[in-house]
């Protein structure tokens, strides 16, 4: 996860007034400098945790089903639905599991027996066992084809959510960020760690930033519910 959901200012420097308006002389002067801990900031807006978690969550769920099929990786492409099916089921009959063991001994069964014919000279294969080696290596080619596939699923999906989290949570605490500044009258605003010494006022508006992005983020998630509640609702 590069930068999965981390909070940062942009190049650590967010302005937050034109110096058209303010004028050039208050410029050149002391400036009056906000601070912000954007480390503080990602670990305690709970919506920030909440779609880390998430994120967390969903990752685990392809890791888990691209090692299960890593270990059943001689099973056909049917069989492999089979066995999704009955393992998805969230109360198995006795002979589901049955069907599970008996999945589990036809993949293990299969690879021992590629693995023997593999390990045997070309020429002492009969035509049979030469034709069952073909048979197995496909299977095996097949279940290699889905673990990539998976993989690549997976990073496309974690890639486009990591996305769309950021830019989401960029642009509300761009926006909590300049209303606090707004409201304190600041000139610029830092990330807290990459200042080292001010010349003039410095005020630190971690908490007020919390406070606004929270509510910010709070505001968002409701609307977007009330937006899914709606087309649920408008639909026949």
């Amino acid at each position: 996860m590069a930068r999965a959901f981390s909070v940062t200012v942009v190049a650590g420097v967010f302005l937050v007034a034109l110096f058209w308006q303010r004028g050039l002389s208050s410029v050149q002067g002391s400036l009056k400098v906000g601070t912000l801990n954007s480390v503080r900031i990602a670990r305690e807006v709970q919506s920030i945790a909440d779609l880390r978690r998430s994120y967390d969550e969903q990752r685990r769920a392809y890791l888990e089903l691209i090692n299960l099929r890593q270990n059943f990786i001689m099973l056909t492409g049917l069989e492999w639905a089979d066995l999704r099916r009955l393992l998805n089921r969230t109360q198995k009959t006795t002979s589901d599991e049955k069907q599970i063991q008996e999945l589990k001994r036809i993949s293990l069964e299969r690879e021992a027996e590629l693995q023997r014919l593999q390990q045997t000279p070309t020429e002492k294969l009969t035509s049979q066992e030469r034709a069952r080696l073909e048979q197995l290596t496909q299977i095996w080619r097949e279940g290699r084809a889905d673990v990539e596939r998976l993989k690549s699923l997976m990073e496309e999906e974690m890639r486009r959510f990591e996305e769309q989290m950021n830019k989401l949570v960029d642009e509300k605490l761009q926006l909590a960020v300049k209303k606090v500044a707004e409201q304190n009258g600041l000139d610029i605003v830092l990330e807290r760690s990459a200042v080292y010494f001010v010349r003039g006022e410095c005020i630190d508006v971690t908490e007020a930033v919390l406070s606004s992005l929270t509510e910010a983020l709070k505001s968002g998630e409701q609307s977007q519910s009330k937006s899914e509640s709606d087309q649920k609702e408008a639909k026949p």
